[in-house]
Formats: structure tokens, sequence, C-alpha cells
């Protein structure tokens, strides 16, 4: 009690002066000039003698004041790490939960009442937090499959599902969603992220953002802050990403920008890529200048594992946490040291710290304990999880086989054990050969899901199962069958790049060899894909019907058998391009992908934390701007299933198109598209149109963007308009190209500005960005916008 009481008289008597070794707190910065701005804090107490930052009546930022001017220097540099990955002394225990098995917090300092803050991570599920056993959670689908939905009600809800599960396992921060955009089809982690597309990514994430955050208790954290496309064999901690300045603001940094503006999340995570010649992690054009500056963001920044390699360009970064197996760079001795060098000042510290307490105060962290487990419910979360996997399967080809007759006699379901035995979860952190997962409640395997569907709908079929590791056994199966199922995979993993855009072999199961064999031996074959995107199809000629599934999560079995059968009316469209070749689009060529080794100084190497020795890995993103469709589209160059393609048990017809211009307030315009879909088959459906715009050629752009999409839902036969407002101030910047002040030098990819040019726009409307049926030219009168 005697320490508090010096705390809280020390604060009274000088709010913003020396209190406890913290003197310089209001000396000149050494930088981190766009960091929130300290407001002056009151001189008061809650009563009761609690301190003033425990008084629920003053706001957030007087609270997070008062708190800085009471804290000691050592209080507040224990506050910028995480503590060591593993706490033997716990490794035994059971439930209850210590909460401190894996390492994932910042421990509190209970005398100032600064709470223990934990964190998990995942967009597709809780699991990897500070607890263990891992919690039991809902299993959600992929991350691409997430954006396959073109359906922002759905992700809202993901993200209510996440925010709920993670404030009821007791932690406060959520790493996720993943942001970065899918470059190429090799990226380890594309089924983490969304989209090659910047505004669908944009979408997606701000509505799962807005859910996470939506309880007023959980802190959402999209990731990784920039550049980040690729984790080549495991040199992700020392490789290089050169992005010209144009790419950079106009697809790679977009979704982020969106998420900021529209989603305004607690937290950010800066990335792991030697970022145009600075770490992504002591970057300030980027984590100030944009982050900050542009975009008006008042969070915190907290490093990916490892991501950080400095002490004093970070502290003037802003990362606000080393997250690390043990503290390095902010490591006390180290900052101490900048400090007496008077390279940083405690002016910096208290900048660091101060947002993420800002963030605490106002999700009440400070005022509720996070000190048990709370009741959660589970079974109305996996109708979310059952829900948005059956609006993300895609059905890619369909020659009349589907939907498949339930009075069939027999069905031959082969594939690889992690594709057809088992639920196909969104793989996690650590070795795919595990099979890492969120711990669902219950899962449905693809066998009970053919069974469930078969017998509701009056079928006595037999299912029978096949691993397709001995390829004749699985011949001689489908052979005999009335149809086959064929489910087919990849097997991506963080840290490690695929090898090839081919399907791998599994387990003994050379995939690229069964799935010819199967389409020969049985015509009525359904291939089922369960991958993060692309791969090369050799075989599609061959192949009657063709399902993409993503990694459904727990509800697999019951998912894609519903599709199968016509239960279900697949709804999903591809947001991504399957391209042709394993050389295309923003993979051409070796210094695109993986990239070339470069000596300049800076180490690099397969296999881990540090260099070995061999120079830097570095990726040119010199496609610039011909990312995905756009690339296709700008060489003519047709794809195997162009972005956005994603077909149907009915058919549905765009006629219509409208266009009006508004301008409803200073530096607004509106362009209104209105057309009419409408259901022209036998059965009910939903339909995912899209709108496109070209910009004027002065924009230099290489094709059509994206710039907004609606799903509907209707009876055969019924039409209904669809309306959507595009407005040129949106965070998206329609309208708009980004200008560099200096397109040659990459170290000023921050520099420039965003320019809205007059003239004639061509507004596209349809079913996949290579069918626009509808398409009108407008003149738009942009001056007054503000982009």
């Amino acid at each position: 009690m005697k320490k508090f009481a010096v705390i809280l008289g020390c604060f009274i008597l000088s709010i913003m002066s020396s209190c406890g070794g913290s003197g310089d707190g209001g000396s000149e910065t050494s930088g981190a000039a766009n960091a929130p701005t300290a407001p002056t804090a009151p001189a008061t107490t809650a009563g009761e003698g609690r301190p003033a930052w425990m008084n629920t009546s003053l706001g957030a930022a007087e609270r997070t004041e008062a708190l800085l001017a009471a804290m000691t220097l050592d209080q507040k540099l224990q506050q910028l790490y995480n503590l060591p990955v593993l706490n033997e002394e716990l490794q035994d225990e059971d439930p209850p939960c210590e909460f401190q098995q894996v390492g994932r917090h910042i421990e509190g300092i209970p005398e100032l009442h600064i709470p223990t803050f934990r964190f998990a991570n995942g967009g597709t599920g809780i699991r990897g937090g500070d607890c263990l056993p891992e919690p039991t959670a809902t299993a959600l689908p992929s991350g691409v499959a997430a954006a396959a939905n073109f359906d922002p009600e759905i992700n809202f809800q993901w993200g209510q599902v996440l925010g709920a599960e993670l404030r009821s396992w007791a932690h406060h921060s959520l790493w996720g969603p993943g942001l970065n955009l899918i470059r190429t089809p090799f990226g380890g982690r594309n089924h983490e992220y969304m989209s090659e597309d910047p505004y669908l990514t944009g979408v997606t994430a701000t509505q799962q953002v807005r859910g996470i955050q939506s309880n007023g208790k959980s802190h959402a954290t999209p990731k990784h802050f920039v550049g980040n496309e690729s984790e080549y064999q495991q040199e992700r901690w020392t490789a290089a990403s050169r992005i010209p300045s144009r790419a950079m603001h106009e697809l790679y940094l977009l979704p982020f920008e969106m998420t900021v503006r529209d989603g305004k999340p607690a937290s950010i995570m800066c990335a792991f890529p030697h970022l145009n010649f600075e770490w992504a992690c002591e970057n300030e054009p980027l984590l100030q200048q944009t982050l900050r500056g542009r975009w008006g963001f008042d969070g915190y920044v907290v490093s990916d594992r490892r991501a950080m390699h400095s002490t004093v360009p970070s502290v003037r970064a802003g990362v606000s946490y080393e997250l690390d197996f043990e503290p390095e760079f902010y490591e006390p001795s180290r900052m101490k040291a900048a400090l007496e060098a008077g390279d940083i000042t405690v002016a910096d510290i208290d900048r660091l710290l101060r947002p993420r307490f800002l963030k605490m105060f106002e999700f009440g962290h400070f005022d509720e304990a996070y000190d048990a487990f709370l009741p959660r419910d589970l079974q109305a979360h996996a109708q979310v999880a059952r829900k948005a996997a059956d609006g993300s399967v895609v059905l890619l080809k369909n020659d009349g086989l589907l939907p498949l007759n339930p009075q069939v006699r027999s069905v031959a379901l082969i594939g690889a054990d992690w594709f057809a035995g088992q639920a196909t979860m969104p793989p996690r952190s650590g070795d795919r050969e595990e099979m890492t997962n969120v711990i669902a409640s219950s899962t449905v395997t693809p066998r009970q899901g053919l069974e469930n569907t078969l017998r509701r709908l009056g079928s006595s079929a037999q299912v029978t199962y096949n691993d397709g590791d001995v390829i004749e056994e699985a011949v001689q199966l489908a052979t005999n069958a009335d149809v086959v199922i064929v489910m087919v995979g990849d097997n991506p993993r963080e840290t490690l790049d695929t090898n090839t855009p081919s399907l791998p072999s599994i387990n003994g199961t050379n995939q690229d060899m069964l799935v010819p064999a199967i389409l020969a031996a049985n015509p009525n074959t359904v291939v089922v894909l369960k991958t993060q995107g692309s791969v090369l199809m050799p075989w599609l000629p061959q192949a009657r019907a063709l399902v993409e599934a993503w990694y459904p999560g727990q509800h697999d079995g019951d998912v894609v058998a519903d599709i199968l059968f016509g239960v279900t009316n697949p709804s999903g469209k591809l947001p991504v391009t399957f391209g042709n070749s394993a050389n295309e689009a923003a993979y051409q060529t070796e210094a695109q992908y993986p990239g070339v080794r470069e000596a300049n100084g800076l180490g690099g190497g397969e296999g881990g934390f540090e260099p070995d020795g061999s120079p830097q890995l570095v990726t040119l993103y010199d496609e610039n701007l011909e990312l995905g469709y756009r690339w296709y589209e700008a060489r003519n160059v047709p794809p195997v299933f162009p972005f956005g393609h994603g077909l149907s048990y009915t058919t549905f017809a765009y006629s219509n198109l409208r266009l009006a211009t508004a301008s409803p307030a200073p530096g607004k315009v509106v362009l209104t598209v209105d057309y009419t879909i409408t259901n022209t088959g036998t059965r009910a459906g939903k339909e995912a149109s899209q709108v496109y715009v070209t910009l004027p050629l002065e924009a230099g752009e290489p094709s059509k963007r994206l710039v907004g999409f609606r799903k509907v839902e209707l009876q055969p036969g019924a039409s209904q308009q669809v309306s959507v407002a595009i407005d040129c101030s949106a965070s998206h910047h329609p309208f708009s190209y980004f200008q560099p002040a200096n397109e040659s030098d990459l170290q000023k990819w921050a520099d420039g500005n965003w320019v809205t040019p007059n003239g004639e726009f061509v507004v596209h409307v349809g079913t996949s960005s290579a069918q626009t049926p509808l398409q009108s030219a407008v003149a738009l009168d942009l001056a007054s916008c503000t982009a």
C-alpha cells in the first residue's frame, strides 16, 4: 500500500513531471511525430483510495494520461514486450488454466491495476493464445472462403463469432484477419488471406473487424502490414519486398486503408519484409506517414513474432510492443541504453504505450476482470460457420452431371484422408503434417455428410471410401460405382510456400495421377477441390463437374454433400483467378517469385530466424498494377477460370443498366448504378453480381477494377432491381489513382497523392471479371471530389 500511496501522491503533485524515474517524460521527442498526442491529465481520484485512471467517469484519454504519469520507467519498459514463450512450471497444469502457458501476454502490474493483456491467434477460429489446453471453439472455413461468399453480412457474423469466443476464453486481442493479397498460387498462407483484389479483401476484412470488436471487449489486429505475400522456404524473417509506389497504394495498402478507415481496428501487426529498403516494423513512411498520418489510425502497432530488427528505429516508427520468444530489442537494458545515449526519450516510450492503454480503457479492459472462462453459444456459432461454408462453395464446371440424383445405388468416395477422410480445416501455424487446427466441438467427415444427405433425401445408397493410395484399387471401386466423388487438395503452411501449383502427393496418394485414372474409369465423376486457390488441372477437359470447396471447416461433410445433391444451390464466386501455368501474371519470372539474391550487405538464407550467409532474397513486384485479373485483361490472356466466376444450378440474366450521379455534400460525388437481375432457371438461387469501373486513359490503369458487388436471392422467374452506390470519397478511392512524387525512387514510395481524373468512365456489370454483359460510359465531373 505504501508503494501505491507514493505513486498516487507523486501523480497529484505533478501530473506531467518526473515521477519514479520518468523525469524526462515531457522532453522533446526523437520521432513518432504522428503518434497520438497527450491531452492534459486530470488531478483527480475515483474515491475510495482508487487512482484517477480507475475513475470510470473520466474519458479513455484522460485515464490513459493519468496512468502514464504515475508509472515508473521500469514499469513502462515492462509493458513493451511479451513474456518468454513457455512457462515450464505450468506445463503439466490441467484446467483451470493459469493463463501463462505459451507466453502470449504482457504481464500486468497489479499495484497499478494494469491487467495482464492476453492475445490469441487466428482469423478462422480461436486457438494459439495464452492458455493450455486449447479451447473448444468454432472452426470456421478458410479466409479465402470468407471472401468467396461476396457477402458482407456473413463476414460481420464471422467476426462476431471470433470476438465472442475470444472474450469467453479471457483473452483481449485477436491477431487477425489477414489482409495480404493473394499474389501467386505459391503462397503458403494464401488460405489465411482473402483475395487477389484489394476492394474485395477490404470489404471482407472491414466487416470481420467490425464483428470482432462489436462486443466492445475484443481487439482486432489486421495483419501483416505490409508486403507479406510470400514466405519462401522459411526466409520470411530476412527477405525483401520491392513494391512500386502505385502498386503499394492502389493494391497492397488499400485493404488495410479501407479496414483502418471503415473498421477502426484497435491494433495493426507490422510484417516481416524488408520493405522498399526498410524493415516494415521500423518503417516510418509506413507506420507514421501512412498509417497514422494519412489514415488517422489511433490504435497500437504490434510486431509479428521476431519481425523487429532494431531498438531506436522501431521506437521512432511507433511499434507499441515487441512480440518475440523473449524480449530482444525492447529488452529494458537496451531501452535504457538508448535513453542514456539520447537516441530516444521517455516521451517516445509514452507514445508507444499510449495507444494500447487508450484502447484497453475504451474496451473496458481495466474495468472488467478477464480471469475466468465465460459461457459461449457454440451451437449458434456453428450455424454461422455452416452458413459461411455454404455460401463459399464455387461451382466451377458442370456438364450436366450436377446436382447428383440421390436415387443412385452406390457412391464411391475417393481421396487422401486429409480431404476425403476427415473434415478439412484451415491449417494453422506449425507442421501441416500434424493437422493443427481449431478444436471444434464436433466435425462432419465427407462420408458422414454424404450419408446424412442421402438419408434425408430418402436414399439407401451405399457410400464406400478409398484413400487413393493404391490407384488400381481406387479405379476398381470407381468402375463399379454409380457415381464417384474424388476429393483432392493442397497442403500449404505458414513459413513455407508451395513448390508447385500442381496438386501435391499427400501421404502416399499421388493426386495428379489419381484424378485422371478415376475420370477414365467412370465418366460420372465429380472432382471436389479443397485448395487455397488456383491449381494446375491437366485433366480438366475430362472432368464433367468441378467444385471448389476451399477448407470448409467443421461442417465440411454436410456442406459439400448438400451442394453435390442439390439441397444447397452453390453461390460462391472465385476471389482469385485460376491460371493456366506455373509462370504467368505476377509470377512470370524468378525475380517476381520467389525473388533473386542480392549482395546488399543484408543476409538471407533458408531455414530459420538468422541469416545463413546467403545474400538477401529480394522479390520484385515489377508487374506493378497487373495483379490477378488485371494482368489477364491487360494481356488479353483467357484464364482457366476468371476472378468472380461461379456457376449455379439455375441461370441469371442482367438487364436495364441505369447510371445516375449526385453530390449530396461538399467533396462527395456519388454514382448510383442500377440494374436488374432475373432468375431465368427453374431453381431458387443466389447471384453475386459485380460492378467494375474503367478509369479514363489519363489514369494509366491496366484494366477495369472492382468497385462494388451485391448478392441477392431469387425464386425462379423472379426479378430484382439492384442498386450499388459508388462514392468518390470512399476509402477505396474508386475513381482515383495514386500519383507518386517520384516513381523511380522506391525509398520515396509514400510520397505522392491520390488524383481523381475528370472524363469518361466506363461501368461494367456482370457475373465475373470476364463476363460483364452490361456496360455504359459516363462522363463524371469529379473536380470537387475529396479522394
